[in-house]
């Protein structure tokens, strides 16, 4: 084991290494002498006389720049190629003072009469299917990590961090004060930016910063950026960065860079008695739960951030998505809430999706998804120097009364990790994971349903290898992780893997592979695998798992084809074995993707699954169990519509084995934008439908149907005001949720939620001869003010 290990290390380090360079376009960015209003109109001197904009004219209605001639700034095609010149052009030009970095474009507005593509008016929107301008700095240039800053022709604002190089795309948890304003005209669309040098970070005195500006015209089937991007890698890849030049180098001016934001929550709820007559009677007696707390933000310098908390509400104002669930193991569920935002891929990112030494959203949460009370905490990240990446934090919960569950101790979490880059865009990492129980040594039981004692300690230690080459043909990652805790020996608890992946034009090849000991424990983290329940004897039974997974992809691309973007080939195998090598799980796929020119796919496949189930399994949760082995084939089918109309879905289909019966799965999902009336044609309200019904037909005739429903409106007052309605009903876990939430943002980063939700649960009535039904169980109406001084 260890010789294999030691293999994969020196391959990852020391093989594709080697790649070929792209030079940088350099931009120079004048300091400006005098003050920049933002209103989108380019008044101050500094755009009046800048090349990259051309001659400005503000005449109402009518043309505000024009496009004819040689444009120095030529933006290239991204989609749906990325040979030629963009059709539709766009201009910019930057600039900086001691405050805020500057940003002006100019985006030409062809066919004027066609509306511009957009979704909604809320903040964070996707530039998947909506007309935007985005700006993409690197700050420290160096291939890795950056910011990316984005807005619509209405000024809806999208801001994110760029991770990972930014191959996997864009992070909009991250959020941030910055400006911006937006004018339309007949022949063009205007926008300009301000970006607050203390809402990023940077190393003071820099000279050369990356960037690459990217447009998305949806209206004209087009997206273009300055620096080109090949269009087999996201847009947002910091690797084609141009580089900006700051006239007399970037020194900023020294202002008080600290952001206190309290805030005051109330929470009203009523419960209802599980054995009720009326299903809607709620019976219980409302309570109330006032809160008050902060986060606040301090620079310890111009590149590191020391986050502070006390007695934070991490409730989530976004209700998690329900899923239907047919495998044997947990779901994953993102992380929102703003403590553990801002460099968190310092401390979320290290390990596998799942293998996953750190967790964040194991902090607050007890069994059962219970809340728990977060004392408070401190978190530090950010870079030291070029090449050192740093991250620390220590948070604390509260010890609760579990009634016949015992009492859940309070737990003091430790976080430790660090990254230094090596090569063009690769890096180095390690991480220390300790979360120490505290309190009086009782008795509880944990989320495997397991008694523990309070006092013990579970701790990973991890270091990884992540592999970019800066063409970005090849990434990787390889990782060893060890678990500590009372009674481990020092040879046990051990999980490692390694990725790797080759992408061209035309190819793309993957492999990984990954392990996990019975032993191998992260309390805090995310290793749903190695937990395996026995329904039989109501324990959790530990196992060592291999995942080997090779998959290789060709995508052809036919020249200047009027209705096909291009075609994909894929053949995939995800393979679990056990310590012996025998085979326990496999998943094969062949497919065809078809990427039409109007933006939407067509995707056919037939996929092969075995299963050699070493525990009784009961996948429909009706007391039907399965075990041993199992094979069968199915066929899989979707379809998503051009989302750029109005009215815009997706469907897919599958039919094929299932155990010992087949199964039958339809799904879909259903948009309708609704424009206001006027001029501006603002976009008012989104409608969105989704349903999946999975039916099961087993050898004995007998039939098992499962239906997750859920609808979803948007009604965007204007860019800061917004009311969303949400229901969803899931016939698997026999719940229904509505939310109604009401979100009105009155200043930058500053916010007033009211929130009304309501559950359904599933009753068995105690009236004779009745059956179940799905009556109220529990309603709650919260209110939360937060306010962001800076």
């Amino acid at each position: 084991m260890k010789r294999f290990l030691a293999q994969w290390f020196l391959f990852l380090f020391t093989a594709f290494t080697v790649s070929v360079s792209r030079a940088q376009v350099s931009t120079k960015i004048i300091k400006s002498s005098e003050a920049i209003l933002v209103d989108g109109k380019a008044s101050e001197a500094i755009w009046k006389k800048s090349e990259g904009l051309g001659v400005l004219k503000d005449e109402g209605d009518d043309a505000f720049v024009n496009f004819e001639g040689q444009n120095p700034g030529q933006f290239i095609q991204y989609y749906p190629y990325d040979t030629s010149l963009a059709e539709t052009q766009t201009r910019f030009a930057l600039a900086y003072d001691e405050k805020f970095l500057y940003a002006f474009f100019v985006c030409e507005n062809r066919n004027n009469e066609k509306p511009y593509v957009i979704q909604s008016l809320k903040r964070d929107f996707s530039v998947t299917n909506t007309d935007a301008v985005v700006l993409t700095i690197s700050p420290f240039n160096d291939g890795q990590n950056g910011f990316s800053f984005g807005v619509t022709p209405f000024n809806s604002q999208r801001e994110g961090s760029v991770e990972n190089g930014g191959g996997f795309g864009v992070s909009t948890a991250w959020d941030q004060v910055w400006y911006s304003a937006t004018r339309r005209y007949n022949n063009c669309w205007v926008a300009e930016m301000a970006i607050p040098l203390n809402s990023i970070r940077f190393n003071p005195g820099e000279t050369h910063w990356g960037f690459n500006v990217a447009r998305f015209d949806f209206k004209n089937n087009e997206v273009s950026c300055c620096a080109r991007v090949p269009r087999n890698f996201n847009v947002s890849s910091l690797v084609f960065c141009d580089s900006m030049e700051f006239d007399g180098g970037l020194v900023a001016k020294k202002a008080k860079n600290f952001a206190f934001i309290p805030y005051v929550s109330g929470i009203g709820s009523q419960g209802a008695q599980v054995n009720q007559i009326k299903p809607s009677s709620l019976t219980d007696p409302v309570t109330a739960n006032p809160k008050v707390g902060f986060d606040a933000k301090l620079a310890l310098s111009r590149s590191l951030n020391l986050d502070i908390t006390m007695n934070p509400d991490f409730a989530q104002v976004d209700v998690d998505v329900q899923q239907v669930n047919l495998t044997r193991y947990s779901l994953f569920f993102p992380e929102r809430r703003q403590f553990f935002i801002e460099n968190s891929d310092l401390f979320a990112n290290f390990g596998f999706r799942q293998i996953r030494p750190f967790f964040s959203r194991r902090i607050g949460l007890g069994p059962n998804g219970r809340p728990v009370p977060i004392l408070g905490g401190v978190r530090m990240s950010g870079k030291l120097g070029s090449n050192l990446r740093i991250g620390a934090m220590n948070i604390t919960t509260q010890s609760q009364d579990l009634g016949t569950l015992g009492v859940l101790p309070g737990v003091n979490y430790t976080v430790l990790s660090a990254q230094k880059k090596v090569f063009s865009a690769s890096n180095v990492a390690m991480i220390l994971v300790h979360d120490q129980k505290i309190g009086e040594l009782v008795e509880f039981r944990d989320r495997n349903g397991n008694w523990s004692k309070t006092g013990d300690y579970n701790t990973v230690a991890g270091t990884e290898f992540n592999l970019l080459t800066k063409s970005n043909l090849w990434a990787g990652k390889g990782f060893v992780q060890k678990s500590f805790y009372p009674g481990l020996g020092a040879s046990d608890g051990y999980a490692h893997a390694t990725w790797l992946r080759y992408r061209s034009l035309n190819w793309t090849g993957i492999w990984n592979h990954e392990y996990v000991s019975k032993e191998f424990s992260a309390r805090s983290g995310f290793v749903p695998r190695t937990d395996n329940f026995d329904p039989i004897s109501g324990k959790i039974i530990k196992y060592d798992y291999w995942r080997l997974e090779p998959m290789i992809t060709y995508n052809y691309y036919p020249k200047r084809n009027a209705v096909v973007n291009h075609f994909g080939l894929v053949a995939s195998n995800s393979s679990y074995y056990d310590s012996s090598f025998h085979g326990t799980e496999s998943e094969s796929e062949v497919g065809l993707d078809v990427n039409f020119q109007n933006s939407s796919m067509f995707h056919v496949s037939f996929d092969h699954s075995y299963y050699d189930l070493f525990l009784p399994f009961d996948p429909l949760n009706e007391g039907k169990y399965f075990f041993g082995k199992y094979e069968w084939t199915a066929l899989h089918t979707e379809f998503t519509s051009n989302n750029r109309k109005p009215l815009s879905g997706f469907v897919e289909a599958s039919y094929g084995g299932y155990f010992m019966g087949n199964k039958y799965e339809f799904g879909g999902n259903l948009s309708y934008r609704v424009k206001g009336l006027g001029k501006r044609k603002l976009p008012l309200l989104l409608f969105n439908a989704n349903w999946n019904h999975i039916n099961v037909v087993m050898s004995d005739s007998q039939t098992s149907a499962i239906n997750l429903i859920g609808f979803k409106t948007e009604y965007s007052i204007n860019t800061n005001t917004y009311l969303t309605g949400f229901l969803q009903y899931n016939t698997q876990s026999e719940k229904m949720n509505v939310n109604v939430r009401f979100q009105w943002r009155y200043r930058p980063m500053s916010d007033f939620f009211l929130v009304y939700s309501q559950n359904y649960d599933q009753f068995q009535s105690v009236l004779p001869n009745r059956n179940a039904y799905l009556g109220a169980s529990y309603r709650t109406l919260a209110a939360k003010w937060v306010y962001w001084f800076n």
